[in-house]
């Protein structure tokens, strides 16, 4: 079943307990803003905010949403579960999802296939999460832990229900996306679950002997520790002559109905009984509510509670286990909750049940939110802007005040655009009061030329799905920013668009001068017959980089902070661009030029230039950028050939453990001979006499002891792991190669065979090619074959007499 609606809600479901809004981050100092009400540019206007609700109605998750989604203001999409959607079914719209991945489909890997399936074209995505993995989800914990990651990861904002819950995602991320974690947590908002009072309870007419929890019957519910704790209790003094009961009000959950028979056998067995009523329904609940002896919540292993909320909403004071949520609940709605240690579980129940009272909530306690308030935060939270336009700015008000205006007529973005303009320490902030957008403008201080520092932290305070960036020099013509936000949509990519040259100073002091430009200047040609050799970078391969300007370009948030950015480090003219390519590149995104999205650089390019003085300034500055990323970005059009740098084109990981002191030699020079290797010995001792410190000692910084460090893997086009003492005679490219990663997975081979890898680990040496690693994480694709065939390699003996190995091997 799939509807959509114009948000009318179903029936209303029991509220779950909230706490008051995250206030959120307080304001950067620094910051400025023009019109911040939210207003699109013209043309940008799209369909209204969706809220997507999949699963059965009984489901909790369901009827939160469904309680909420009034004071949204937006359609809504019912579905049974959300893989019923086909691929695509959110393209062009700004919605709002609630997740838990039982209503996602059928386990968390196909949950996270669905996910990325059915969210592909989404102009903006928040994401409620729910039932977020913990500890106590045993072996479905790590791939829980992955859906909810990527998940929140891949969406522009993050909602859960306790900052308690917002620990258990930050774990989540910190160990499936450790890369994007704090970025991603950033953006993780608090917004409780609703609970407001019902009719007022009434008053038991005699003291109760029941024992009462809510919800469905599962395994860690705590149900067994209640059975216990009311046969504990019937022995207390104050209650002779009661006889105590449990009772669930709820159904077991789908595949657990063996706990019935188990708990009616435990409580048996301890003088109590036990029972369930089975499915309740809305108009039965209340009475039932109201007529418990003692309501009790026992979950071990809270991370909200839609039972708690009921029992509140109906005018009770639960007994509840101490955890952090509870305690969190406790502290945030004081007097709502009796609190207990585990050990105290049966001396509350005996309390309560000879003194109901203390079990009904006093009306001076106040709960909240309300399902209205949470709606409206939510609301809040997920209408942003599906656009966000980076400025870096310095000391030119003239060309700011252009690109405003060509920002103002933007035509075609979907789902609304803002503007940051970040400035990199002009005296004076740029004034943006005329922008219709709305525009923000954030400052750092005057360091240099820190163009990357500047656009990094306009992007941290971008709002966006898309992140596009046009230089303080350069305008967007009108349809800009909608060409690249379409290409940034349909595939995690790094979007060029097309950089033309013209004087916009004319342009910008009026007298009559069209838009666009009439009068253009040349454009460099090697960049055009880049962008003709490969097709439009949809043939890229490792040496593309060098076609992607910063000027012109955008990336979605995701790839964005799985690369993490431009390189602050990078400072002075140039360069940053093509670091942030070669990062992105070798992440696994894809690479694009957009023609179609053209912007003005005022003025000629640097190549462009009259011959003379600027012949002489343009070796100065290409060779000084050269020199700057040679360090850092390890391909031989940079970095040339023969040079030693810390940082590895290819990085070899060598599993020693156990290994002679021969074998870590010879095994070592293997691969320090086959181009620019760095080698990282893992489960090696530190002696200084042993292979460790003779390999430090000889090595020229190209060995290593432990494991490297994920920086320069995310720079390294491979990563080689030997895993036995075998001498490596080759490797699938040639030292040095301009295209390592095609001929890793066969897209580069010069006969078209495909890779030359083999799934059979008996060489003992794995190959991946780091941009392949990248491609799982963006992408969701397997890892191809990756092992070295066994003829590519020689074993080593134990007792080998290194000397006589370089006379075999000259």
């Amino acid at each position: 079943m799939v509807a959509v609606t114009d948000g009318t809600p179903g029936p209303g479901a029991a509220p779950d307990p909230g706490v008051a809004a995250d206030p959120g981050t307080a304001a950067d100092p620094g910051v400025a803003a023009g019109r911040t009400d939210g207003t699109a540019a013209a043309g940008s206007a799209g369909p209204p905010l969706l809220h997507v609700v999949p699963g059965p109605e009984a489901h909790g998750v369901v009827r939160h949403g469904l309680l909420v989604h009034d004071a949204l203001a937006a359609d809504l999409l019912r579905c049974d579960r959300l893989d019923a959607l086909p691929d695509g079914a959110l393209a062009g719209r700004s919605v709002v999802v609630q997740v838990t991945d039982r209503v996602l489909a059928g386990d968390p890997d196909a949950g996270l296939v669905t996910w990325r399936r059915v969210l592909r074209g989404a102009v903006r995505v928040s994401v409620v999460l729910h039932d977020l993995p913990q500890a106590s989800d045993g072996r479905w914990r790590r791939a829980r832990s992955t859906l909810y990651a990527t998940v929140a990861a891949e969406s522009d904002e993050v909602v859960v229900a306790s900052h308690h819950e917002r620990l258990l995602l930050a774990a989540a991320l910190r160990w499936a996306r450790p890369a994007s974690a704090r970025q991603v947590l950033a953006r993780v908002h608090v917004i409780p679950l609703p609970v407001e009072r019902s009719a007022p309870a009434a008053e038991p007419t005699s003291p109760g002997t029941s024992v009462v929890t809510l919800g469905y019957v599962y395994p860690g519910k705590g149900l067994e520790e209640v059975v216990d704790a009311a046969a504990a209790a019937a022995r207390d003094p104050r209650l002779a002559g009661r006889a105590v009961e449990v009772r669930n009000l709820g159904r077991a959950s789908d595949g657990h109905d063996d706990l019935v028979e188990a708990l009616t056998a435990r409580a048996a067995a301890a003088g109590v009984s036990w029972s369930t009523t089975g499915w309740v329904d809305d108009e039965d609940l209340p009475g039932l509510l109201a007529g418990a002896g003692v309501p009790v919540a026992a979950h071990q292993h809270l991370s909200a509670s839609g039972s708690i909320a009921t029992w509140l909403a109906a005018g009770r004071r639960p007994v509840v286990l101490r955890s952090r949520y509870a305690q969190e609940l406790a502290d945030r709605m004081p007097g709502a909750l009796t609190l207990v240690d585990p050990g105290r579980l049966a001396e509350a129940v005996a309390d309560a049940l000879a003194d109901p009272a203390m079990t009904r909530l006093d009306p001076s306690v106040r709960l909240g939110p309300s399902a209205a308030e949470a709606g409206r935060l939510l609301g809040e939270v997920a209408r942003g802007p599906a656009v966000s336009v980076v400025v870096p700015y310095y000391r030119d008000q003239e060309l700011l005040d252009l690109i405003l205006r060509r920002l103002d007529a933007q035509t075609g973005v979907v789902g609304g655009l803002e503007v940051v303009v970040a400035d990199d320490g002009s005296p004076e902030p740029p004034d943006v009061s005329a922008c219709a957008l709305p525009v923000r403008v954030v400052r750092q201080e005057d360091l240099g030329f820190r163009a990357g520092a500047a656009r990094n932290l306009g992007a941290r305070r971008a709002r966006g799905r898309v992140l596009l960036f046009v230089d303080g020099d350069t305008v967007p013509e009108d349809g800009y920013a909608a060409a690249l936000q379409r290409v940034c949509l349909a595939s995690p990519a790094l979007a060029a668009g097309r950089r033309r040259h013209a004087d916009l100073r004319a342009v910008a002091r009026g007298g009559g001068r069209p838009w666009p430009p009439v009068e253009p200047l040349a454009e460099p040609g090697w960049l055009a017959d880049g962008f003709a050799a490969s097709d439009d970078l949809r043939a890229a391969d490792d040496g593309s980089f060098r076609y992607v300007l910063s000027a012109v370009m955008a990336v979605p948030r995701v790839v964005w902070e799985v690369v993490g950015g431009f390189d602050e480090g990078l400072t002075g003219y140039g360069g940053e661009d093509w670091d942030l390519a070669w990062r992105t590149w070798l992440a696994g995104a894809d690479l694009r030029h957009v023609p179609g999205a053209v912007a003005w650089h005022d003025g000629p390019d640097l190549a462009g230039r009259p011959e003379g003085q600027e012949a002489e300034r343009l070796a100065r500055v290409k060779n000084g950028e050269t020199s700057r990323l040679a360090p850092r970005l390890p391909h031989p059009l940079v970095r040339g050939r023969g040079w030693v740098h810390e940082q590895p084109d290819v990085v070899v990981v060598l599993r020693a453990g156990g290994w002679t002191p021969g074998q870590v030699e010879v095994v070592t020079e293997s691969v320090l001979r086959l181009g620019d290797v760095g080698v990282w010995l893992d489960g090696v001792g530190e002696e200084e006499d042993g292979p460790a410190g003779l390999l430090r000692a000889a090595g020229g910084g190209r060995v290593h002891l432990g494991l490297p460090p994920p920086p320069v893997l995310g720079r390294a086009r491979a990563c080689v792991e030997v895993t036995r003492p075998v001498v490596v005679l080759r490797l699938p490219w040639a030292p040095y190669p301009h295209d390592l990663t095609g001929t890793v997975d066969g897209t580069g081979s010069a006969d078209g065979a495909g890779s030359v890898l083999v799934a059979d680990d008996a060489s003992g040496v794995r190959v991946v090619a780091t941009r392949s690693r990248g491609r799982r994480l963006l992408h969701g694709e397997p890892l191809p074959a990756a092992w070295l065939p066994e003829g590519w390699v020689e074993p080593v003996d134990g007792h080998v007499v290194v000397e006589r190995w370089r006379q075999a091997h000259p």
